[in-house]
Parts: C-alpha cells; structure tokens; sequence
C-alpha cells in the first residue's frame, strides 16, 4: 500500500487553512454587528461588514458542500 504524502499534506493545509479563515470571518462579523450598536459608530458600515462576512463564510461551506458531493 502506497501513501501520497505530499498529497495528504496539501489536503492538510488547505483544510486548516479553511478551517481557521472561516473562523476568523465568522468572528469578524460577529465583531462588527457587535460595534453596529454603539453610538458614533457608523452602523451602516458595520452592518455592511458583517454581511460581507457572513456571505463569505456561506460561500465557503457552500462551496464545500459542493466539493463533497461532486465526487
């Protein structure tokens, strides 16, 4: 039996790569809905920011999905 290691470990990469951008974008937009509230903030924008975020990260899991299922 043969293991692609190299392959394996750019399977690896890219998951944690993945994993902890889709974190750091759902973390975004909870951070800027957070601030959306504050008077003197600009609401607009942060409510801007956090669709932007949220959108990215249901393109992401969506195109996971996809990724899956195609195979």
């Amino acid at each position: 039996m043969h293991i692609n290691w190299s392959g394996l470990g750019e399977v690896f990469a890219i998951a944690l790569a993945a994993g902890v951008g889709l974190v750091v974008l759902f973390s975004l937009g909870i951070a800027a809905l957070g601030r959306r509230n504050n008077e003197g903030e600009a609401t607009a924008v942060n409510t801007a920011v956090a669709g932007v975020c949220f959108l990215a990260c249901v393109a992401l899991v969506g195109y996971g999905i996809y990724l899956v299922v195609a195979k």
